[in-house]
This record gives structure tokens, C-alpha cells and sequence, in this order.
């Protein structure tokens, strides 16, 4: 009998290595992926499907086929939210500005938006950027679940073969990363030599850096523990030293959202994803403002959105939970608590 207890100990333990070991296989991957190609049904190196898009302005419908034969660069954006709009007029921004080099090229570029919004907004965001280019628009709405699209804004690169060369999502070195994903898909560049550009050796970080870490990590544990005041400190403290630690803004807007402060909770969540736009915290507290705000159907869109990449989040789970039940969709609602708690106790397991 001890010989059986012991073999079926031993089993378990193999079962939960190799659980864990799939898990990180599976989020390490999903993770990367959502990161550097924001297209679910789009491959690298395969045709892109036709598709046809009609101007704002009345301008002539464009066929991406029409334009076979040349490199095309197409940027899609949406501006619902403030936050979109920010960071897609950055993205705009950084295209207009590498124009002349994309004309001299010889790179079709169709700027796109992808959720029809008014005319109001997208003159407010192309006058952000200095957009001097047409925007057209996904008049059909296919080519949102054609291409996969699930990152706003994104930006995808189409060889003149008519092949996919590559895709990218917001990030805040979008500038650069936009000009070289267009000399990889012109053979200028390798994918190996632009990551080499973008991250070069780490120097040493400065005295102030360091400290605004350890308030960062302070406040965090001071939020665990309950004591919201406490973290508050610590977290306006690591912003005096470092501004740019944009995890710190997020937290201390949720903080906000907590004690009921919206304003100043919107003012700093959106300004932490906007540094960091793949911070799922952001985009969760932003999500609790909508519902505060009255908006829970919008803010239940946002979530849902939210778990293509990040569907092993119980805390996105959790929150959609506790907007279902205020909408009364019991059943659903009930669905989604059961998968957040299945989820944290996996973690709980995996990490004994």
C-alpha cells in the first residue's frame, strides 16, 4: 500500500510538471504572438485576401488587388475611446512623417478605419496627426473577422508578390518599429537586425530608476494589503522619480477608481496605456470606469474583446462576471465566475 501511495504521489507530481510546462508553452506563445502580429487569421508569408475599401470623402473604392504589384503598408485604427484615439493618432502621426520615404519606395499606403466612426472623429484624430493622406473604411464590416483583427490601431505589411510580410500592433516605439517592418518587407532589413536596433545593450539604471522601483513595489504591496492611502504614496512617490513608469499610473488609477475619483482615474490609466499599451490592468480599471459610467454594455465589449488574447486571465473573467450580474444574465454571468475561479485555482496549483 505505501509502494501504490507513493507511485500515485509520483504520478501526480509528473502530471502537474507537465501541466505547468504546457501552460507557459501556451501563454509565453499567445503572448508573443499578440505582441508582434495582431492578425488571428493572417500568416506570415501567405496571400492576403482581397478586400475592397470605400473612401470618406467619396473617394474611388480601393481593392487591395488593384494594387498587386506593389508593396502595400494598410493602418488600421478606431476612435471609440480616448484612449484609441490617442494612440492611433500617433501611429497616423509616424506614417505621415515616413511618407516622402514610403513614396520614394514606391509603398501603397491606405489608412483604414475599422469601426465606421463618424466623420467628427476622424477628422479630430487625422488633424492630431497631421494626417495629410485619405482615410477609408470597412464599409462591409468583413474585413474585421477576415484579417483576425483584434488591436486597434495595427498595422500590416504586404509585399509587391501580394504576400504578408508582417503585422504590428501600437507600441511605444511604433515610429521605429514602423520604419523597419517597411525595410523588412522591402528585403532592406532582417527581422534579426531590427530587433538588434531596437533593443541595444542595457546601460546601467540610474540611482532614481532603481528607487522608483522600490516604491512601485512598495505601493503594490500596500494595495494588496488593503492600505489604499499607503500605496498612493508610494506610488506618486515612484512617479516624482520616474515619470515614465507607466505601471505605477496605472495602479494608482485604479486606486482612484476604487475610492470613486473618475476624473483623475481616467486621466491616469489612460496615460499608463498609453505608455504601455498591452497593460491588461489599464484596460480592466478603464473597462470599471465605463460600467461606473453607465456604459456596461460597451465596457462588457471591451472586456470580451480583451480575453481573445488574454482568455487565461482570471481577472478579466471576474470582471465581466460582475457586469453580467448587474445586467441580470445570470446564467452567463455565473459562466464566467466559474472560469475565473477554475482559472485562479489552477494558478494556485501550479505555483504550490
Amino acid at each position: 500500500m505505501l509502494w501504490i501511495e507513493q507511485n500515485d504521489l509520483y504520478r501526480k507530481k509528473h502530471l502537474i510538471v507537465l501541466i505547468m510546462f504546457f501552460a507557459c508553452l501556451f501563454i509565453l506563445s499567445d503572448s508573443s504572438q499578440a505582441k508582434s502580429f495582431p492578425f488571428r487569421v493572417l500568416k506570415v508569408g501567405k496571400p492576403v485576401p482581397d478586400a475592397s475599401f470605400s473612401g470618406y470623402k467619396g473617394e474611388e473604392t480601393l481593392n487591395i488587388s488593384s494594387l498587386a504589384g506593389k508593396p502595400l503598408l494598410l493602418a488600421f485604427w478606431g476612435g471609440d475611446m480616448a484612449a484609441k484615439k490617442k494612440r492611433a493618432a500617433k501611429a497616423l502621426k509616424a506614417l505621415q512623417e515616413l511618407e516622402p520615404y514610403l513614396t520614394e519606395k514606391g509603398v501603397e499606403v491606405l489608412v483604414v478605419n475599422m469601426q465606421n466612426d463618424p466623420q467628427a472623429v476622424v477628422d479630430e484624430v487625422s488633424e492630431a496627426a497631421g494626417l495629410a493622406m485619405p482615410v477609408y473604411k470597412d464599409a462591409s464590416g468583413k474585413v474585421y473577422s477576415s484579417f483576425g483583427l483584434y488591436v486597434l490601431p495595427s498595422l500590416l505589411f504586404v509585399d509587391a508578390q501580394g504576400n504578408v510580410s508582417g503585422g504590428i500592433g501600437y507600441s511605444k516605439d511604433i515610429a521605429e518599429r514602423l520604419r523597419g517592418e517597411v525595410d523588412i518587407m522591402l528585403g532592406l532589413l532582417s527581422h534579426e537586425e531590427l530587433e538588434a536596433q531596437l533593443n541595444p545593450e542595457m546601460e546601467e539604471v540610474p540611482k532614481e530608476i532603481k528607487l522608483s522601483l522600490r516604491h512601485l513595489n512598495m505601493g503594490t504591496v500596500m494595495k494588496n494589503k488593503g492600505m489604499a492611502e499607503a500605496a498612493q504614496r508610494e506610488f506618486l512617490e515612484a512617479l516624482k522619480l520616474n515619470p515614465e513608469l507607466h505601471e505605477a499610473r496605472v495602479k494608482l488609477g485604479c486606486l482612484y477608481l476604487d475610492e470613486g475619483n473618475l476624473d483623475d482615474a481616467i486621466t491616469e490609466l489612460e496615460a499608463g496605456l498609453e505608455g504601455d499599451p498591452d497593460s491588461v490592468e489599464a484596460e480592466i480599471c478603464l473597462a470599471r470606469v465605463s460600467a461606473e459610467m453607465g456604459e456596461l454594455d460597451e465596457a462588457v465589449m471591451d472586456l470580451k474583446a480583451l480575453l481573445f488574447r488574454n482568455g487565461r486571465n482570471s481577472d478579466i473573467h471576474y470582471t465581466v462576471a460582475t457586469f453580467l450580474e448587474k445586467q441580470k444574465k445570470y446564467e452567463e454571468a455565473a459562466r464566467e465566475y466559474r472560469k475565473a475561479f477554475e482559472l485562479l485555482q489552477r494558478k494556485t496549483v501550479l505555483h504550490e
